[in-house]
């Protein structure tokens, strides 16, 4: 059966580009510190956030009153003063391999319908198998993991619990690693697609170097080292991005739908 992507989904992509911005400096502004070879340093600490304003009328003109603040922010994200938080409790080095790179950058999984056959299930794990992908890319990237916390947007005092736990940060070591990460996602994208058509199942994206940029912001993966000017540009060039611009320490992107969203 293939997967159906529903519009509040198709909207939450768009909404995207207003939370660059937010993925910049929730991290970058008091918790990075790096140098021209980008070797960054993470501090343990928390940063907190609150709604200074919320203009229901423009978000139903521009957004749609079928999506709510809380489908993308969480929580009493439409309520001014409410606030959020987000702790870094560890940081560490890391090597990753195509393996997790897929597994979390990708979120290649989410995919796979939850009512799929035992028998659809079983064709399709060849590909999924560790052992198989790490033959296939023996590559390994150096990243610095950040684990993180964050509570929801609240009006009255945080929970002692976080909302979501043990959230893991990665930050790539040299920019450049971009490039050979989405050469060999196409790669293994095209090997299993023609399983899924065969399965009747909706195939993974083919994406060149803007798809997967934009694919990195709205997946909370664009998390870069100083410094951000330097580190930007190299990662744009590599990509061989066309809509995208940096302007200082800000990326700049164009995009346009063609639909009401």
């Amino acid at each position: 059966m293939a997967i159906k992507r529903d519009i509040k989904g198709m909207k939450r992509i768009l909404l995207g580009a207003f939370l660059l911005g937010i993925i910049f400096m929730s991290l970058y502004t008091t918790n990075i510190a790096a140098n021209a070879t980008y070797e960054v340093a993470l501090n343990k600490g928390t940063e907190t956030f609150m709604v200074n304003q919320y203009n229901e009328g423009k978000w139903e003109d521009i957004v749609d009153d079928e999506l709510e603040p809380d489908d993308w922010f969480g929580g009493d994200s439409d309520k001014i003063g409410a606030k959020s938080k987000i702790t870094i409790r560890n940081v560490d080095e890391y090597e990753w391999d195509m393996f997790e790179v897929l597994m979390s950058i990708f979120d290649v999984m989410s995919f796979i319908p939850d009512d799929l056959s035992i028998n659809d299930s079983l064709i399709l794990m060849a590909y999924f198998s560790e052992d198989s992908i790490d033959d296939l890319y023996p590559d390994k990237y150096e990243v610095w993991e950040a684990l993180t916390v964050k509570w929801d947007y609240e009006t009255e005092e945080f929970d002692e619990e976080p909302d979501k736990t043990e959230n893991i940060i990665p930050i790539f070591k040299d920019p450049k690693d971009f490039k050979d990460i989405l050469k060999n996602y196409n790669s293994w994208a095209l090997l299993i697609n023609f399983t899924m058509a065969i399965l009747s199942l909706e195939p993974y994206p083919i994406f060149d170097g803007d798809d997967f940029l934009w694919h990195l912001i709205i997946r909370g993966m664009l998390t870069i080292a100083r410094p951000f000017n330097t580190y930007l540009k190299t990662l744009i060039n590599e990509l061989d991005c066309n809509d995208v611009e940096v302007k200082d320490n800000t990326l700049i992107i164009k995009k346009r739908g063609e639909e009401d969203y």
